[in-house]
């Protein structure tokens, strides 16, 4: 059971920092430079939303299957430590930058909506967790692939 549980566990991270990494540096930058600003923000806010759930689905599978294949506990703590930081983007973060973003026009702002001012430390707090979880996700990964390591 532990061998096949940290199968489970090495898979559900890999998908979980390798779909960070196709959206992050894959989608965002084709979605900037295809689309005007507004429709791209709009589809990566559809995006992140449902990514975010896809995220806290693979994150409890990393932490259950980590459990079970008896892994060592710094990777656990890890793990919950970037499980704690999605649930933070994804019910507060997420939804908070959503509903300010509404209605907004990113192209011709509007120069006194209090709403842009807004957005930005939501989104740079975003931003900051994303890119812990990405290199937390990677220490995990990295460490669990060192031959004999749990």
């Amino acid at each position: 059971m532990p061998q096949f549980a940290a199968i489970i566990r090495t898979l559900a991270v890999a998908l979980w920092i390798g779909g960070m990494a196709a959206l992050d540096f894959i989608d965002a930058p084709a979605r900037f430079a295809l689309l005007d600003r507004n429709q791209a923000i709009r589809v990566g806010q559809a995006l992140f939303e449902r990514f975010n759930r896809v995220e806290l689905a693979l994150a409890l599978i990393a932490l259950a299957a980590a459990f079970l294949a008896e892994s060592a506990r710094w990777t656990i703590w890890l793990l919950v430590l970037m499980l704690v930081l999605v649930v933070a983007q994804a019910t507060y973060l997420t939804p908070a930058i959503t509903r300010l973003a509404a209605g907004l026009d990113f192209v011709h702002r509007a120069p006194h909506d209090p709403r842009y001012a807004a957005i930005r430390p939501l989104h740079t707090a975003y931003a900051v967790l994303e890119m812990i979880v990405f290199v937390a996700g990677i220490a995990v990964l990295a460490a669990w692939a060192r031959p004999g390591r749990r």
